[in-house]
Parts: C-alpha cells; sequence; structure tokens
C-alpha cells in the first residue's frame, strides 16, 4: 500500500532505480512518500517525483532548490511544483514544521506546527518519525494536516527519550489520551 522511499545519499537509489520502481509502483497504485537527508552529503529531494509527501528539512529543500533567500513558505511552494509532489512538509528541528498542502477548498495554503517537546533528550530519529508518521497517515486517508500533526506528536515522542528505537502503537494512544480498545 506505501512505498517510501528514504535516500541517505550513498548510492542506493540512483535515479534510474528510483524511477523504474516509481513507474512500477505508479501502475499497481502505491502510495509513495520520499525523504532525502543531507546532512553528511549533497542530496536532491526534488528527484522524488509524483510523491504525494516529500519532507526535506529546510537545508534539504534549500539545497534541492539551489535557494538561500526565499522564505519557507515560498521555499515548500516551490519545491511542490518542481517535485510535482503533493504535500511538502520541511521539518525545522526545534522550530516544528511547515506544512504545504491542500486545504479544504482544494487550494494550496502553508502553515506552521510548533515543535510539541520543546525539552529533547536526543533528536535522533526525529526527522525519521515524522516522515513515517505522516506517511502512514496520509496513505490511511488522513489528510496533510492530520498527517501532520499526528507526526508531530510521533517525533515528540521519539525525542523524549535517548536513542532513535520504533514509537509503540500504545506509546502513541498513551500520548493522545486513548488506550487500546483490542
Amino acid at each position: 500500500d506505501l512505498l517510501m522511499f528514504s535516500d541517505f545519499n550513498y548510492g542506493c537509489l540512483p535515479q534510474g532505480l528510483v524511477e523504474s520502481i516509481s513507474a512500477e509502483a505508479r501502475k499497481q497504485s502505491v502510495f509513495m512518500t520520499a525523504d532525502s537527508q543531507a546532512s553528511s552529503q549533497l542530496a536532491d529531494v526534488s528527484r522524488f517525483r509524483n510523491m504525494a509527501l516529500l519532507t526535506p528539512t529546510e537545508r534539504e529543500a534549500r539545497l534541492a532548490l539551489r535557494d538561500t533567500v526565499s522564505g519557507l513558505p515560498v521555499l515548500a511552494a516551490k519545491l511542490r511544483e518542481v517535485a510535482t509532489a503533493e504535500n511538502v512538509v520541511i521539518t525545522l528541528g526545534e522550530g516544528g514544521m511547515m506544512v504545504h498542502g491542500r486545504n479544504s477548498n482544494s487550494d494550496y495554503s502553508t502553515d506552521r506546527i510548533p515543535a510539541l517537546n520543546t525539552t529533547p533528550k536526543d533528536v535522533a530519529g526525529a526527522g525519521d518519525s515524522v516522515f513515517t508518521a505522516a506517511s502512514m497517515a496520509l496513505c490511511s486517508g488522513a489528510d496533510i494536516w492530520l498527517a501532520s500533526y499526528f507526526a508531530s506528536i510521533v517525533a515528540g515522542l521519539q525525542i523524549a527519550r535517548v536513542g532513535n528505537r520504533p514509537i509503540t502503537k500504545d506509546e502513541i494512544l498513551s500520548e493522545i489520551g486513548q488506550t487500546d480498545q483490542n
């Protein structure tokens, strides 16, 4: 149901392979999202075309567009257009995230979700948590706004502990004040 391209730019996802996999996934109506890390090497998240979601950091979005001056709403809109993505979430670390997607009128709009955890113990895995949670929520039928809020909750849980470990369903349910009824 969901194909997530998580590219750390070490040569495992050359463009031809991405295009081949994407074409086959589109034929099978597979929901696709992408993230491309540029922490220790150059990256271009815009090379992942026609994705339902891209989740770069601000630096990664600026690298992809070669744009060091535009404001975040303009940057998000430009990235969506260049990559023909449906939605873009730019992660901003302690600043939360900038969300660019369709609103209820089917127009594109941009809004910011502040970081829900302002006292992190370890930020390892925060961006991956946003990418995974938002991708899964979108694939499950949530709109970009609900998916981004859910992703912010999951990222807040991730950074509340030391080490990059999977978040459990029970942790999420506890955070939102629910219990597992199953």
